[in-house]
């Protein structure tokens, strides 16, 4: 750690004490420095290769081997390698521990904060740390100097493990048995195996990403089967139950009248306005149920007239008043733009019903900002959105996959005893950044 000397290291690296890298080591030692030096950088290039081929899942243990190596090949008594973690309060846990011998072991979870606080503020803004001595540290690390000493530190060097620029963890190497200096070409590889750290562990979070959203993927599309089966089940229940039923009903009659057809005209009449009523009634179930799987209206009238519509059938069919307004809404709007954020009105009111125990809701349509937003409130119970969001809730899922998929985003307000409010924005054309 620097200590405002008049020459010192580069920005970014603190350390108190670097051997000149230009003075010449004795001639008896520089057949020997040679050989150290070579087994080095034999040693990168192992690690290198090693972490290029090795399996996402052993990275880890990889981790290990490479900080075993690194210590017994240079002497050090101990390494380490900590994560960082935290978003309000960024620290690093620590995940990895090489001993050789001397000091005590760390405990269970280990808080670089805690333990480290002035070292931990250098290490997160992707500083270099380098302690010859204990004696290196300024006043204002007391905590830092006390935690050293727990760990019978002499020495340390600590160096930020970086992913695509980002600080994502460090790694130490320190000497228990007896204060080291840090020359600068040490520093160097040292750093490089920082990288190579960074690297791997990039790596494996990137496979670990797609792994997940693999398996999200699949979750999603099993529950969209599931609900695809639900609503054939729920059609076939409604062919069977009600139009199935009316339709046989109503060929039986007209059976009967043309087997025995009224002598009198004026009762032929009579069955005959009966008889198109019930088509008539027939013909509205179809309708009700095909507008229900695909809005004809939306095609015909815009995203206003069937938002509209919808509400007051809804309104009508379930005793709920829903206030709806709009302003300023184009008729012309992009098919699948006008479907997204009618569905998404039609699930949200749907919720209000089912859920919310209230008999009223609102609806605004209005463009801002280049956008379409859509916004569904409610006065009801509410619920826990967290729990939702993270549970088996098909619908919210569904919702915010089906705005995704415009270059959209939704999102919900909600709690127990405080209502809840959808609020969905899709850009329209030429606004995308």
């Amino acid at each position: 750690m620097e200590r405002h000397r008049p020459e010192g290291p580069p920005p970014g690296r603190h350390t108190a004490e670097v051997q000149d890298p230009g003075s010449a080591p004795p001639d008896d030692s520089l057949h020997g420095e040679l050989e150290a030096q070579l087994r080095f950088e034999t040693l990168l290039a192992d690690l290198a290769s090693r972490f290029v081929n090795v399996p996402t899942g052993e990275v880890e243990q990889e981790i290990e081997r490479a900080q075993q190596d690194m210590c017994e090949l240079l002497g050090f008594d101990r390494s380490t390698v900590w994560r960082l973690t935290g978003s309000s309060r960024p620290t690093f846990i620590l995940v990895h521990t090489v001993r050789r011998h001397g000091g005590p072991p760390p405990p269970d979870r280990m808080d670089a904060l805690e333990y480290f606080p002035w070292v931990t503020e250098r290490l997160l803004r992707g500083e270099q740390v380098l302690l010859t001595t204990l004696d290196d540290l300024p006043p204002e690390a007391a905590r830092d100097r006390a935690s050293f000493e727990r760990f019978a530190t002499q020495s340390s060097s600590m160096f930020p493990i970086r992913l695509s620029g980002q600080v994502i963890g460090l790694v130490t190497f320190a000497s228990s048995s007896a204060p080291r200096d840090w020359p600068a070409r040490l520093v160097t590889r040292l750093a490089l195996v920082a990288q190579v750290f960074g690297s791997a562990l990039g790596r494996r979070a990137g496979e670990d990403a797609l792994r997940s959203s693999e398996a999200a993927l699949r979750d999603l599309s099993g529950r969209l089967i599931q609900a695809q089966e639900r609503e054939r089940a729920w059609l076939a229940k409604e062919l069977h139950d009600g139009l199935s039923q009316h339709l046989a009903i109503l060929a039986v009659e007209l059976d009967l009248l043309g087997q025995r057809p009224p002598m009198v005209p004026a009762e032929l009449r009579v069955r005959l306005e009966a008889l198109s009523a019930r088509t008539r009634a027939l013909s509205g179930e179809v309708h009700q149920l095909s507008h229900g799987l695909h809005p004809s209206k939306l095609e015909r009238l815009g995203l206003v007239a069937a938002i509209s519509g919808f509400c007051r059938e809804l309104g009508e069919g379930e005793a709920v008043t829903v206030r709806f307004t709009s302003q300023g809404i184009r008729r012309e709007l992009p098919p699948d733009v006008a479907l997204c954020l009618y569905r998404v009105a039609q699930e949200s009111l749907w919720n209000v019903v089912k859920h919310s125990g209230t008999r009223q809701a609102e609806v605004d349509l209005h463009e801002a900002e280049g956008a379409l937003v859509l916004r569904i409130s409610d006065d009801g119970r509410g619920f826990d959105l967290g729990a939702a969001l993270s549970g088996d809730c098909f619908g919210l899922t569904s919702m915010r996959e089906r705005v995704a998929m415009v270059d959209g985003e939704v999102q919900w307000e909600s709690r127990p005893g405080a209502g809840t409010t959808v609020l969905a924005r899709v850009p329209l054309p030429g606004t995308l950044a």
